[in-house]
C-alpha cells in the first residue's frame, strides 16, 4: 500500500501547485520574470505543504488486526501453516503494487479467507490433509498470477495480448476468491453434520423424557 500512498501524495502536491499557478495568473498575471519566480516559489511551497499533509492522512481502509495463529505442536502442520502464511505475505506485497481497486479488494478477500483456512487447520490439525491441493497448487498459482500482473504494470507492457492477460487475471481473481471461501466451508462440513446429528439426538431424548412442550402435553394427557 506504500506505493499507492506515495502516488496519492504526489498527486495532491501537483494539484495544489497547479491551483496556485492558476490563481496567481488570474489575480496578478505574469509581468516579467519576477512574477514567474514569485509564482514558482509559492507553488513549490504550497505543493510541499500539501505533500506533507497528504502523508499524514491515510485514506485507505485499514484491515482489522489479525489474531495470531497459535502453534499446534505438530511440526508438519505448523510447517504447512507457516509456509502458507509466507505465501500470503508475498501475495499482499504484490497487492501493494497493483493499482486496480477491484482486483486489490479481491486479493484482500483472498488473504482474509486463506488466513481463516489456516486458523481452522491450526485449531483442528486433523484437517490438514484437506488443504493439500490448496497449498500445493491453488495458493502458489495465485501468487504467480498476481506477480505476473504487477510486473506487466511496472514494465508498462502493452499490446492486445497483454491487455487480454490482465483481464483474464482480474477475472480469475474473482473466481479464486469464491473458491477459497468454498474451501473454508468444506473444512466445516463434517462439523456441521456432527452438530446437526447432536441436535437431532438431543431433541429426541428430550422428547422421550418428557422435557419438551410436546412431551409435557403427552404426559398430562396420559395422567387424565
Amino acid at each position: 500500500m506504500q506505493n499507492k500512498k506515495k502516488k496519492n501524495t504526489k498527486k495532491a502536491a501537483f494539484i495544489a501547485a497547479a491551483a496556485v499557478v492558476a490563481l496567481f495568473a488570474w489575480i496578478f498575471g505574469f509581468k516579467g520574470w519576477p512574477s514567474f519566480v514569485i509564482c514558482g516559489l509559492l507553488a513549490t511551497l504550497v505543493g510541499k505543504v500539501f505533500s506533507i499533509m497528504a502523508q499524514g492522512v491515510d485514506t485507505s481502509k485499514k484491515a482489522p488486526v489479525q489474531k495470531p495463529i497459535e502453534k499446534t505442536g505438530d511440526a508438519a502442520v505448523d510447517g504447512l501453516i507457516e509456509k502458507g502464511l509466507e505465501m500470503l505475505k508475498a501475495i499482499q506485497e504484490e497487492n501493494d503494487r497493483i493499482p486496480d481497486a477491484v482486483l486489490s479488494r479481491n486479493i484482500d478477500e483472498i488473504d482474509k479467507t486463506a488466513r481463516e483456512i489456516f486458523r481452522t487447520v491450526a485449531e483442528q490439525p486433523a484437517k490438514a490433509p484437506q488443504i493439500r491441493r490448496f497449498m500445493d497448487y491453488y495458493l502458489p498459482t495465485t501468487l504467480k498470477m498476481l506477480s505476473g500482473y504487477s510486473k506487466m504494470n511496472e514494465r508498462n507492457v502493452t499490446g492486445q495480448q497483454a491487455q487480454e492477460t490482465r483481464r483474464q487475471i482480474e477475472s480469475a481473481a474473482a473466481v479464486v476468491e469464491k473458491a477459497f471461501k468454498k474451501q473454508l466451508n468444506n473444512l466445516y462440513q463434517d462439523d456441521i453434520l456432527d452438530i446437526s446429528t447432536d441436535v437431532e439426538v438431543l431433541e429426541t431424548l428430550l422428547k422421550a423424557d418428557g422435557l419438551t412442550d410436546t412431551g409435557m402435553q403427552s404426559m398430562t394427557a396420559s395422567q387424565k
